[in-house]
């Protein structure tokens, strides 16, 4: 898998990460990060290209869009999680690159999207990505 990355990706990408999960779907990936220093990025990926290679192995480039959460954004989050329906939207700024963020759910789904990419989530995923929030909301408000 060739991954696309973008220039802010790589700071964060030298460190240690303390949580690592990633949710795929046929052509995109949802990716938490919880670093060394504290800091939470979701990476929205998209399949951008499939090829075959010499044996017949199919290759995937990914286009990577990554998103930095604060804690209270994480519990945004979370609240439209546990209810059986709802919708926010709220609009991310991190090093002057503003980033619309929408979050929806109905009683059997879960989609997050930004402009480039979306996911949806299965009902035990949406339990899994609900419970390493509020552990990564609890390692981020802890002191070193």
């Amino acid at each position: 898998m060739k991954v696309i990355k973008q220039p802010h990706q790589k700071k964060y990408m030298k460190t240690n990460m303390k949580i690592q999960k990633l949710f795929f779907g046929k052509d995109n990936c949802l990716k938490i990060n919880l670093t060394d220093n504290k800091e939470c990025f979701f990476e929205f990926g998209k399949s951008i290209e499939k090829k075959e290679n010499e044996n017949k192995e199919e290759k995937q480039k990914w286009f990577w869009k990554t998103i930095k959460f604060s804690d209270i954004e994480l519990g945004e989050i979370i609240d439209i999680l546990e209810k059986n329906e709802g919708s926010k939207s709220f609009f991310h700024n991190f090093k002057g690159e503003k980033t619309q963020i929408w979050i929806k759910k109905n009683q059997e789904y879960f989609n997050i999207k930004i402009k480039e990419v979306n996911k949806g989530l299965s009902r035990g995923e949406q339990i899994v990505f609900r419970e390493l929030l509020k552990k990564i909301i609890l390692e981020i408000s802890t002191k070193k």
